[in-house]
């Protein structure tokens, strides 16, 4: 089965997230302001990584 490269796009942005939110959880401490700028930081990274690995990659 082929998947679409939107379908690949949403599966690696959100294994990246899960992995991002994992590795997080580990080393910040658990205050609100650690994890919003760890949520940016996740995102800022996982967002073009998952566009380069679908749709410039090829």
């Amino acid at each position: 089965m082929d998947l679409s490269r939107r379908s690949r796009f949403v599966i690696y942005e959100s294994l990246f997230i899960i992995l991002g939110f994992a590795i997080a959880a580990q080393i910040a401490p658990p205050d609100i302001y650690s994890q919003l700028l760890g949520t940016f930081v996740i995102l800022t990274i996982t967002l073009p990584l998952s566009y380069w690995l679908v749709y410039k990659r090829q």
